[in-house]
């Protein structure tokens, strides 16, 4: 027991590890990571704000708690972006820990500890961790709620609703994507057998409350603004949608791409079409051996089933984030699969298990850095603003030669260097970034994939440079894109 635990531990701070691995490098810093120091700011200048930054769904915002959450390291790190990688860390933490702890609970130590395994050093899952974004702890909440679920299950309706309003009431904070799974606790409270008592649904509502109090005073504030846009998504196609059979093939696809990056990873060759129908034959083959009862089978059934029923008719363009709720259930497939065959082919699995883990390792530790992120970002930014004081100019103006998009994720870097940046428009010395290098014939200076092209410094004297920048400091008063005071 006292080396099982040694090895249990290890096998976090080696998760850790992976999850704060170059986390500098590694700090893929752009428009969100961006905007999240704006709203940092906001919050920190005396705006207690009830909403996040706005969702790909027009006026739907994402809740505020990840924001909040993140100020702490902010300040830590003196409001400085990089102190924001260290939040989802102990959101990898938690989701480790937790992991072990409900899985050796709902099913057994051995499905534990294999699930941990996957979990920590999975490649995928380390770098879905690593994202500094609101719906990082997704693997979080789906492990509670698999919990809660478990607890409804087995007849512990007050504990399992407790848990589960307090569950639903994140949704908003991180993904309302989340929701599709509830009706696995309805299927649940029929299968518990249990009568309903009316204490315990009040008890789950107000614990309810917490989190979903700022979406019903937004909500109470601005005339149910994304009540509305929600109940029009549900009807409304976006521009940019799919027809139905090219949305159920991306689906497919996105599936098939999570499952095998959890499983098989690049190491094996297998067409996404026969991905998910190997994950199902697996899931019915567990339920076939009577490694899981009819019951669990159903669970897990309509967990996946509401998923790809919703995303097969929904009008929103489908991205992969989307589908981080159904991780757990993978991991559960592929746990419960190779733990049947430890009794008769235990060696055989321990070194699965331990080829699994280098793979996963090595792939971590051999990724190559995008070299247009933080360092490189906060390089070109201090470059600008140290050039700039070195040729006297008060302000600057900025101009991007790049693809849509990208020319975002600076701001919150210039007001950090305390600059004062307009518009070209305006007649102050430009600076230009490029990305990549190949969209220009010159550049002249380097920063990793960043490409800066300096002012035309003789064109530009004290007089005009100074009358250019008496007006307001455009980059603290241009609209940003998904920010709204």
């Amino acid at each position: 027991m006292k080396n099982k635990k040694y090895f249990l531990i290890a096998i976090i701070l080696l998760g850790i590890f992976l999850r704060l691995y170059k986390f500098q490098e590694l700090f893929l810093y752009s428009h969100d990571q961006d905007l999240a120091g704006w709203v940092i700011r906001d919050i920190l200048s005396g705006h207690f704000r009830l909403i996040g930054q706005e969702t790909s769904q027009g006026g739907v915002f994402i809740g505020p708690l990840f924001y909040y959450s993140l100020i702490p390291f902010y300040l830590l790190f003196g409001m400085d972006p990089i102190g924001g990688v260290f939040l989802p860390a102990v959101i990898g933490l938690a989701s480790m820990v937790s992991v072990y702890w409900v899985f050796k609970r709902v099913f057994s130590e051995q499905i534990a500890t294999i699930s941990l395994i996957i979990y920590a050093l999975n490649f995928n899952i380390v770098f879905t961790d690593r994202e500094v974004v609101p719906t990082t702890p997704v693997h979080l909440w789906t492990i509670w709620y698999l919990y809660s679920v478990y607890l409804i299950f087995k007849g512990k309706h007050k504990y399992g609703f407790i848990l589960l309003g307090f569950l639903a009431g994140l949704t908003w904070h991180i993904n309302l994507g989340l929701i599709i799974t509830l009706p696995v606790a309805l299927l649940a409270v029929f299968y518990s057998k249990e009568k309903l008592n009316i204490k315990n649904i009040v008890f789950g509502i107000l614990a309810c409350i917490p989190g979903l109090l700022p979406f019903v005073m937004f909500e109470a504030r601005h005339n149910f603004q994304q009540t509305n846009a929600i109940l029009g998504s549900l009807t409304q196609t976006q521009s940019g949608a799919m027809e139905a059979s090219d949305k159920f093939n991306r689906l497919v696809q996105i599936l098939s791409a999570n499952i095998g990056q959890l499983s098989w990873g690049p190491f094996l060759s297998i067409k996404f079409e026969y991905t998910f129908v190997i994950m199902f034959i697996f899931l019915v083959y567990i339920f076939v051996n009577k490694i899981i009862d009819r019951k669990k089978f159903s669970l897990f059934l309509v967990w996946i089933v509401f998923y790809v029923a919703f995303f097969s008719t929904n009008s929103l363009i489908l991205s992969e984030y989307y589908l981080n709720g159904l991780t757990v259930i993978w991991i559960l497939v592929f746990a419960l699969v190779l733990n049947m065959f430890t009794k008769k082919h235990a060696l055989i699995i321990y070194l699965i298990l331990g080829l699994y883990s280098i793979l996963n390792i090595g792939r971590v530790l051999n990724i190559s850095v995008n070299k247009s992120g933080y360092i490189e970002r906060k390089a070109i930014v201090r470059f600008i603003n140290e050039d700039a004081k070195k040729h006297g100019y008060p302000c600057v103006s900025v101009s991007y030669i790049t693809k849509p998009g990208y020319n975002l994720g600076y701001r919150y870097l210039f007001w950090l260097e305390d600059m004062h940046v307009n518009n070209p428009s305006s007649m102050s010395p430009v600076y230009t970034i490029v990305f990549p290098h190949s969209m220009v014939d010159r550049i002249d200076k380097s920063f990793g994939a960043l490409g800066l092209i300096n002012p035309d410094y003789e064109m530009y004297n004290e007089a005009d440079v100074a009358k250019s920048c008496e007006g307001e400091n455009s980059n603290l008063t241009d609209p940003m894109f998904g920010f709204l005071k």
